[in-house]
């Protein structure tokens, strides 16, 4: 068992017309590949549903020069809202809001560039376009210009540049961006090593919801790193995550109670945890609670089960699975080898029927309201 600590760069997030002050998360799927596009339209708290007419007299306004109109009519044919779904014409608008300096059009056509819709494919542009955008405040361009700098993307790598953007970002209350600059300090990535720094911008991402960053904070507490070691609050920000579905935070949990840290030893209680972390896909999880089966803590003694979890652990990269695996055959009949094994089949036929290669799931954020 170990503790697991994520390191992530900050993702992209998809903006869509959720009018919601604040960091607004939700997840939705779908096909179509617009990651990136933010709309100014919606109204506090609302959806905003708009009629033929309203199409019409948008369309008017963007014809006679409005930005936000042309940022916004830009939107709805990006995702075919109360419009046929053109790219190009998408790519047209943002442009002309793009060129009226509209920071949103900016970062919207950007995203146009980075993603190859409407646009041929062209990382400069992208960077060119989002720079643009996030020297006029635009928190996710500057987000997004810490990715480019620190991938090289359109400009060259530049580390300096890289955390100038995040910092830009995180000082504008970004979750993500916190994140990463706490992430940043971890690893000393473009910065020397400093926990106390890293803990403090995980801190400020852990409050405002961020999983990654929730557990992240745990492992600190944790291991006492840039602050005393306290098992109490580790199991709180653990649970915080693990409460929203994160699997590393799951296993992270399931291993305080299996081991007693800031809470009494509970295996009934780690294996719900190592359960929730193995069907998540996390292979440490599944070699966890492939390890409870082989004791019976928790859960009855299952040698079938055991087997099982330590299979799709070792699928997944998992050695010390694989070593298990070995020594557990020599305990199990053949029969119950059989049974293992066509448990692993109907998990395959399982999987397969509930791949869609063409799905996407996407996170959705705040719109950007400002010019």
């Amino acid at each position: 068992m170990k503790i697991h600590l994520i390191v992530t760069i900050a993702s992209f997030r998809l903006l869509l017309p959720v009018g919601l002050s604040g960091q607004t998360q939700r997840t939705l799927t779908t096909s179509a590949s617009t990651a990136g596009v933010t709309e100014s339209l919606a109204g506090p708290g609302e959806v905003r549903k708009i009629t033929p007419a309203t199409i019409s007299e948008l369309k008017q306004s963007a014809g006679n020069g409005d930005a936000l109109a042309q940022n916004n009519l830009a939107y709805r044919y990006t995702f075919g809202q109360e419009v046929p779904q053109d790219y190009e014409e998408a790519a047209k608008w943002f442009t002309a809001a793009a060129a009226q300096g509209s920071a949103a059009g900016q970062y919207n056509l950007g995203a146009l560039y980075e993603h190859g819709l409407g646009v041929p494919q062209d990382y400069p542009k992208a960077a060119t376009y989002y720079l643009m955008a996030a020297e006029h405040g635009h928190v996710l361009a500057q987000l997004r210009m810490g990715l480019m700098y620190e991938r090289g993307w359109g400009v060259p790598k530049r580390p300096d540049e890289s955390m100038k953007w995040y910092r830009a970002a995180a000082g504008q209350g970004d979750a993500s961006a916190q994140c990463y600059l706490g992430n940043a300090y971890y690893n000393g990535q473009g910065v020397s090593r400093d926990y106390l720094e890293a803990a403090k911008w995980y801190r400020k991402a852990a409050e405002q919801g961020m999983t990654t960053a929730q557990n992240n904070l745990g492992a600190f507490y944790h291991h006492g790193w840039g602050q005393e070691k306290d098992y109490v609050r580790a199991l709180y920000w653990y649970r915080k995550a693990a409460e929203q579905g994160l699997p590393e935070a799951e296993n992270n949990l399931g291993v305080m109670y299996e081991d007693g840290l800031g809470v009494e030893s509970d295996y009934w209680e780690a294996a719900k945890w190592y359960r929730e972390a193995a069907e998540h896909g996390h292979s440490s999880g599944q070699f966890d609670l492939a390890n409870l089966f082989m004791a019976g803590r928790g859960v009855p003694l299952d040698y079938v089960s055991a087997y099982f979890w330590y299979s799709l652990a070792a699928s997944a990269g998992d050695h010390l699975s694989v070593r298990q695996l070995r020594d557990l055959k020599r305990l199990m009949t053949p029969r119950q080898l059989r049974e293992a094994q066509a448990r692993l089949s109907d998990r395959q036929r399982q999987t397969d029927n509930s791949a869609d290669p063409n799905t996407v799931a996407l996170g959705v954020a705040r719109p950007f309201n400002g010019k």
